[in-house]
């Protein structure tokens, strides 16, 4: 399969650092098919316009953060995407272009209050984002031209302020895990009738609607009150009041918030309240993952599935712990600790051979609901091989994503030092650090784990 990335600028040439940045592009490309899908994709980077007849995907990179005045010919057998560097509008794009699915290069970095996109060297912070970014779209190419998904199921999934981009990749990623086909696929602009009809279509292929509400006020759309994002939440309102019977909208609102405008404050602090234009939404300020548990918990009753019938008894409100043979002996005071509090504790049996285990800790990830990674002299990477046991969990057949996962630690040195280990990878965010006290189990652990 050939990719080709056309950059396309408003100047009459490419500047060399957009030409860096578009090999960039192209070796990342490869790079992430061939560590996600085990697929070695061809790659080619031009800047003349000229689509190769031999393309098969062909990517579309906007450089530039002003008015494209000149329009782009799209050839029409060939699937096209569109990457942005930086955040230009839709009715500023060239016009062939203004349908695409935006891939969004940049974002607001609300550490630092400033927005921050691709540039060479790469920032430290921006990694992360990038490879999600750049994944999220291979993903998507793999799945249209290699493995051609049928998804039975449906999710909209509403465009978000720049301040949560990272957050809606992974949401998007983790409901394609559970094979919903994730709406829009295209950009709807910034006309809010062409929003309601295009909105309308993809809300009635769907099972649940899903929106994401930052600090930031969002994409100006040709209504003086309500930004795109805004819109499109009023639209998704108005749909379920058509549709209560069968259909939902979920709104996800981060804990801590850095309001752009005393009016982005007020339009969330309604939200919160489910008044006036969101008597209807169904509105979560939490993290990320227990966000994630509520709208797998909602998708499994729109299916009409039970929620945990057909698990035993004995694995309902479990903590699996896990713990290197090294810490045996103190990982079972605490789940002894544990077990006195009306906890369950799940742990592996011993003696029973590398094969039986290794079903066993499936069947426990499968089944627990929550995890403790006990560490005293573990090793570094035998805890970052646990942590990564965790994410996969959902690809063993769970019904929902563990809602709470611990890092227990014998010493209040070694809780700084995984902190510090954590604290940088945003798929580990919603990682406790907790240290383990001889005595008695502390407070924080208890409120960690009170949601069970």
């Amino acid at each position: 399969m050939l990719i080709q990335i056309e950059c396309v600028t408003t100047q009459n040439d490419l500047s060399e650092q957009h030409q860096e940045l578009g090999y960039l592009l192209s070796d990342a490309l490869q790079v992430s098919f061939k560590e996600m899908k085990g697929v070695s994709v061809e790659t080619r980077v031009g800047y003349t316009q000229t689509v190769l007849v031999e393309a098969d995907i062909v990517v579309y990179f906007l450089v530039d953060n002003e008015a494209y005045l000149n329009d782009v010919i799209l050839d029409s057998s060939k699937k096209n995407y569109k990457l942005l560097l930086h955040d230009i509008p839709n009715n500023q794009q060239p016009d062939a272009l203004k349908g695409l699915q935006s891939y969004y290069l940049s974002k607001f970095e609300t550490r630092i209050n400033k927005k921050v996109t691709l540039e060479l060297p790469i920032q430290e912070g921006y990694r992360i984002y990038f490879w999600l970014l750049i994944s999220d779209l291979a993903l998507d190419i793999y799945e249209y031209q290699i493995d051609k998904v049928d998804y039975q199921r449906s999710v909209f999934l509403g465009e978000t302020s720049d301040d949560l981009r990272m957050e809606r990749l992974l949401l998007k990623r983790d409901l394609k895990a559970y094979g919903y086909q994730v709406y829009p696929t295209v950009d709807y602009g910034q006309n809010t009738n062409d929003i309601s009809t295009q909105q309308y279509q993809d809300l009635s292929k769907s099972t649940v609607a899903i929106h994401l509400a930052g600090g930031r006020d969002g994409t100006d759309s040709d209504n003086e009150v309500f930004s795109v994002q805004e819109w499109e939440e009023k639209v998704t309102e108005e749909y379920v009041g058509d549709h209560q019977e069968t259909f939902k909208k979920l709104i996800w609102v981060p804990p801590a918030i850095r309001f752009e405008s005393d009016k982005r404050k007020f339009y969330v602090e309604k939200l919160l309240k489910n008044i006036d234009e969101h008597e209807l939404s169904l509105t979560f300020r939490t993290d990320l993952e227990k966000f994630k548990s509520i709208i797998h918990s909602e998708l499994r009753d729109l299916r009409q599935e039970n929620s945990y019938d057909d698990v035993d008894d004995m694995y309902k409100r479990k903590v699996y712990i896990m713990n290197d043979i090294v810490d045996k002996t103190k990982a079972n005071g605490l789940a002894s600790k544990l077990n006195t509090m009306g906890f369950g504790v799940l742990k592996l049996d011993t003696g029973q051979g590398a094969k039986l285990m290794r079903r066993q800790h499936q069947r426990h990830l499968q089944l627990c609901n929550s995890t403790i990674v006990y560490v005293d002299n573990a090793p570094i990477e035998w805890i970052k091989a646990k942590l990564q046991d965790n994410l996969r969990a959902s690809g063993l057949g769970r019904k929902e994503p563990l809602k709470v996962k611990a890092i227990v630690c014998s010493s209040f040195s070694m809780v700084t030092e995984i902190t510090d280990l954590l604290e940088h990878n945003p798929l580990y965010q919603s990682v406790g650090v907790f240290a383990d006290d001889d005595v008695m189990i502390s407070d924080d652990l208890i409120s960690f784990l009170s949601t069970l």
